[in-house]
Order: structure tokens, then C-alpha cells, then sequence
């Protein structure tokens, strides 16, 4: 039986070594590649009854390139905590949801189209009876990730975890732009 098994082996072999097709066109010059489509911060957002407890935002206006297709990630910051010593920005991806001790719910949540994207607030709460710590001075990270790259990450990145991502798509924070509400 070993007899016959060496020569099939041997045609096998041969048949894989010849797999060889034409070689594919270069790709272009250069190599660097920005996964992430966008970030920028948005700063000094403030919720009013003039505005119905929303804000909305054009990508023309933020000078912002968003297609249809793309991710739109919109964080907010929720306070900072203690990392190494060091007091450090926490976001929290939206929806975010606070709960209020005589069971009022207040929750930030978001909608885009491909033109733009508003941030509003909901819930059961009274919002015109909310603190200036919910409604004024609100700072927002919005990260666009481009639907292929959004498509093949598909599980493997929390999204709900900002510093994961920021590390999965090499954010520069240093280079974030921040665009201000006001």
C-alpha cells in the first residue's frame, strides 16, 4: 500500500507547486492608511426647552466627510476617573441612561441621517426641572468608522468600550479636533 500512497503523494505535490496565477496589479504608492474615518469632539453643547432638549449638527458645518454607509459613534463624557494615578476622561457610548433616586429616568441618546446627526435627551424626567449638571456645558466624541472596516471588526471590538476602540483603531487623541457648540 505504501507503494501506491508515494506516487500519489508525489503527483499532489506537483499538481499544488504549478497553482501559480498571473501576478495581481501594484497596489497604489505610499502605505499609510486612517482607518478611522473621523473623530472630533464636540464641546459646550447645552440642552433648552428653546430647543426642545436637542442638538443637531450638520457634517458640511463640522467640515465632516460621512457617507451613507459609515458608523457613526457618538460618546459622551461622563466624568473622569483615576488610571495610574492620573485623572482621565471616561466616555460612555449613547444611548447613556441616568436614574434618578425618585425614579426619574433621563437618557442621552442620538439619530443621524447621511446629511447630519442631533443628540437629544429622553426619558420619563422632567427635563426642564433637570441641573445644569445634565443640561449645560455637554461634551460629546464622535468617532465615524467606515462601514467596511466597521463590517470586518464585527465582534471584535466593544464598541460600548471607548478605550478599546481608541486602541483597535489607533486614535491619536492628541489630534483630536474639537469643534465647539456655541
Amino acid at each position: 500500500m505504501n507503494k501506491k500512497l508515494i506516487p500519489l503523494l508525489l503527483v499532489l505535490v506537483a499538481i499544488f507547486q504549478g497553482c501559480r496565477g498571473p501576478e495581481g496589479p501594484p497596489g497604489p504608492e505610499g502605505g499609510s492608511v486612517d482607518i478611522v474615518g473621523t473623530t472630533f469632539d464636540l464641546t459646550g453643547v447645552n440642552f433648552t426647552a428653546d430647543q426642545d432638549y436637542q442638538f443637531g449638527l450638520t457634517y458640511a458645518a463640522a467640515k465632516v466627510k460621512v457617507l451613507e454607509s459609515d458608523a457613526v459613534l457618538v460618546y459622551i463624557l461622563w466624568g473622569t476617573v483615576k488610571s495610574e494615578g492620573q485623572d482621565v476622561n471616561a466616555y460612555r457610548l449613547l444611548p447613556q441612561t441616568a436614574f434618578f433616586t425618585n425614579g426619574g429616568i433621563l437618557t442621552y441618546n442620538f439619530d443621524q441621517t447621511k446629511n447630519d446627526f442631533s443628540i437629544f435627551l429622553d426619558g420619563n424626567v422632567n427635563r426642564a426641572t433637570l441641573s445644569d449638571d445634565y443640561t449645560k456645558n455637554q461634551e460629546f466624541r464622535i468617532v465615524v468608522v467606515p462601514a467596511d472596516f466597521a463590517a470586518r471588526t464585527n465582534g471584535t471590538v466593544d464598541f460600548k468600550d471607548y478605550n478599546a476602540v481608541v486602541k483597535h483603531f489607533n486614535i491619536d487623541e492628541s489630534k483630536i479636533r474639537k469643534i465647539s457648540a456655541q
